[in-house]
């Protein structure tokens, strides 16, 4: 965890966001199947699903060839 934050944190300071492990839409994939395997097993989906939006949101906003980092882009209202 600490290699990622450390290189998502860097990427956040640069503003540029290479999807180097993985793409933003990649990363919702799994955030799709996390969240109805969760609903499935009666797990609450409240905090999964906020986060899948907020991957919807970036994608939606030109952001899904970019590392997770670019939702960053969300928070701060530019995307």
């Amino acid at each position: 965890m600490t290699g990622f934050v450390s290189a998502y944190a860097d990427q956040i300071d640069r503003g540029s966001y290479p999807a180097e492990d993985a793409t933003l839409e990649t990363h919702l994939a799994t955030m799709k199947y996390l969240v109805r395997e969760s609903a499935a097993a009666g797990i609450d989906t409240d905090w999964p699903s906020r986060i899948q939006a907020l991957a919807e949101r970036a994608i939606n906003a030109g952001h899904a060839g970019t590392s997770y980092a670019s939702l960053v882009e969300v928070f701060r209202g530019q995307a």
